[in-house]
């Protein structure tokens, strides 16, 4: 049996929250990288997360943090239900209170897939776990029901600030020296030539042994996660005005032929139609 229990999301530029339980089988999960920041909680599931190949089992309670780009995945076993709650908001919703962006020092002043996590035991006296049922209160006034969501998350960030500058992080780390090199130098050379025999040379690692590694790492194979920082990029590029056949060159897209297929697979839409 399958269930699964779902709440409604705010669109726009607005947080969107979300609960969800799901009863084994379940589907498998994908490594991914989107394009906000993401607050997410596990209550209830056996198995890990991974965020840039640091690797974190499920906890009751632990909350993970992902800023744009940073790739994240569950990486699900057993029979146990999974049950979790996601919140993804845009940073620019912080602007107007906080121009500095001080409240988001968590998500971007740390190195990717490093301490973003917190375990239960410093989360629970801050009042997180209440705050989250607020963020799925809704009033029949779309504004008011807005603004309840933007003070709440508001809130939350405040708490979670507090916890980082204290450094209550679990900092966690790849499963291998030379993984964590490898992503780093990767994320280090988007905009550059990068190339799969470049990367294997550098390291002196084999083809073979360098896709095995990376992808139990990451959950992805080397050059679709290569690819899809680098169409990330190139989009948040566009949508800053720049011509995308100039953000595909500079995202290290050799032609522009293959980048608009890469980026009409990816978003479903064409690269100038964000303009």
């Amino acid at each position: 049996m399958q269930h699964n229990r779902k709440s409604s999301a705010i669109g726009g530029k607005y947080p969107s929250y979300g609960g969800e339980v799901s009863y084994p089988p379940f589907t498998p999960h994908k490594m991914h990288i989107h394009e906000h920041c993401e607050i997410f909680c596990v209550f209830r599931g056996d198995g890990y997360y991974i965020t840039e190949g640091a690797r974190h089992k499920f906890e009751h309670g632990k909350i993970f943090l992902m800023r744009p780009g940073e790739s994240h995945m569950a990486d699900l076993v057993g029979d146990e239900p999974y049950d979790r709650i996601s919140h993804h908001f845009w940073p620019s919703v912080i602007e107007g209170v906080d121009p500095e962006r001080r409240l988001l020092a968590p998500f971007f002043d740390r190195p990717l897939g490093m301490n973003n996590v917190y375990d239960r035991s410093v989360v629970a006296p801050t009042g997180i776990y209440e705050m989250f049922s607020k963020l799925e209160a809704r009033k029949k006034d779309k504004y008011e029901s807005t603004l309840n969501t933007t003070l709440t998350l508001l809130s939350i960030l405040a708490e979670i600030r507090k916890l980082f500058d204290a450094k209550l992080y679990i900092s966690g780390k790849a499963e291998t020296d030379n993984m964590r090199l490898i992503i780093e130098y990767i994320n280090s050379n988007l905009t550059g030539a990068l190339s799969i025999e470049q990367i294997c040379n550098k390291f002196f690692i084999s083809r073979a042994q360098l896709n095995r590694n990376f992808k139990s790492t990451t959950g992805s194979p080397v050059w679709d996660y290569i690819t899809t920082k680098r169409l990330l990029l190139a989009k948040s590029y566009i949508a800053d005005g720049m011509p995308s056949g100039k953000a595909a060159a500079l995202c290290g897209f050799g032609d522009y032929s293959s980048f608009y297929r890469a980026y009409v697979k990816k978003y479903g839409t064409t690269p100038t139609s964000n303009l």
